[in-house]
């Protein structure tokens, strides 16, 4: 006599177990998007305990955690890493943006007043090329000051005369080198100000970093002393 077995119940409850496992996959996942999403916009100190807390369980727990949790949490360590490097970027930002406020305050004030100069005897002159060439520059360097970057020390447009041969030349190739950037960037329309905007009383928004893309600041990195925090600053040279 045949034994007939009923494996209905265990397909039921072997469905249940791979339920169960898919869950808890979907659950770790949904965890690690939440806490990452918790320091999105936080402070250094938080998002570094984040960080401590989430290679101290990988560490200790290296040979018993499943692998697909493994790869969840070391996803969840490279976001957070990339959100407290760009916590330290928002907070250089936020410390240049304040002591360097007035000098560009002072800067725009100066190039606006030259801008609108020229701009009303170009009206008087319009077939005259070099009126149109120094309305062109003095439109650069009106969004030179309103869109250098933030997160570097401001280099000034008029420069004081109490500087020191070699500082003068490493700061005017720093002052070249991003105002090339930002005419190409004016010229192709992309920066974070337009003129027309900064015409309009328009400055860079509290979360807009200012021009980023300097494609020779590497090189000017090179010519920088490892001293230069410790010296005087030379926004006025």
């Amino acid at each position: 006599m045949s034994t007939y077995r009923n494996y209905s119940n265990y397909n039921n409850n072997n469905n249940n177990n791979n339920n169960k496992k898919s869950n808890r996959r979907h659950g770790n996942s949904f965890n690690n998007s939440l806490q990452i999403a918790s320091v999105i916009g936080a402070g250094s100190n938080k998002i570094k305990k984040k960080i401590r807390d989430t290679e101290r369980l990988l560490t200790k727990k290296k040979d018993t955690l499943p692998d697909t949790v493994k790869i969840e949490m070391e996803r969840k360590l490279d976001a957070l890493k990339l959100e407290l490097a760009n916590a330290k970027i928002r907070t250089k930002a936020t410390k240049n943006a304040k002591k360097y406020h007035m000098v560009r305050f002072f800067e725009r004030k100066k190039a606006l007043k030259l801008y609108k100069k020229i701009s009303s005897e170009l009206e008087k002159n319009p077939e005259n090329p070099d009126l149109s060439e120094k309305l062109l520059q003095a439109s650069i360097d009106l969004c030179y000051v309103v869109n250098f970057p933030k997160t570097e020390k401001y280099i000034s447009l008029y420069p004081s005369n109490k500087t020191t041969e070699n500082s003068e030349n490493l700061t005017t190739l720093k002052r070249k080198t991003y105002r090339d950037q930002i005419a190409k960037e004016y010229k192709q329309g992309t920066l974070a100000v337009s003129l027309d905007d900064i015409l309009k009383g328009k400055r860079l928004d509290k979360d807009i970093i200012g021009t980023l893309h300097v494609d020779s600041a590497s090189n000017v990195q090179e010519n920088i002393t490892e001293n230069e925090d410790n010296e005087e600053d030379d926004f006025f040279e």
